[in-house]
């Protein structure tokens, strides 16, 4: 096995990495709807190891969810909320390549699923990644604002270092 501690206090399991779950995804041309750190332009530029166009970045909502603070974690989950609304952003046109990439750098801590998306009114799928633990709807809210100005500064640094070990990884073993 090939791991590196992480983001989210795991290891990347690069070499036990399920190319043929990842490569033969329905989802490839699902938008992926962000709603924390990865919200933040040069965040998500860092893991990908590229800037997403402002074309590819629209600003949208998930009804019923909230974005909430993660136990113990200085990044969000995305729960269930009966008249919730988590605003966030599509990204759209990411390749199998920046989808495996975001699926390793979220680690053990998430999971890929489906949600509803509000764009330019109207109801829309798109992916998104969800806790794997549960995490109570009423925890405390998660804001974008208060990361970037607390945390981003350290954060970027070490999560652009973790996300380029991770798609040099990635590469070696992926066989396009």
């Amino acid at each position: 096995m090939i791991a590196r501690a992480g983001r989210h206090g795991g290891a990347y399991d690069i070499a036990g990495f399920d190319l043929q779950q990842h490569c033969a995804r329905e989802s490839m041309d699902r938008p992926l709807f962000v709603y924390g750190t990865l919200s933040d332009p040069d965040l998500l530029a860092a893991v990908l190891g590229r800037r997403v166009g402002r074309a590819s970045m629209l600003a949208a909502t998930a009804p019923g969810f909230r974005a909430v603070h993660l136990p113990q974690r200085v990044y969000p989950a995305l729960v269930r909320a009966p008249g919730g609304q988590a605003a966030g952003l599509l990204i759209l046109h990411l390749t199998g390549f920046e989808r495996d990439v975001l699926d390793a750098f979220e680690g053990e801590e998430y999971r890929r699923g489906l949600v509803p998306v509000i764009f330019d009114s109207e109801l829309h799928e798109a992916d998104a990644y969800m806790p794997v633990i549960a995490v109570a709807a009423d925890a405390p809210a998660w804001s974008l604002a208060h990361w970037q100005a607390n945390h981003r500064a350290r954060v970027l640094v070490e999560e652009a270092a973790a996300a380029a070990d991770i798609r040099a990884r990635l590469i070696a073993v992926r066989p396009n």
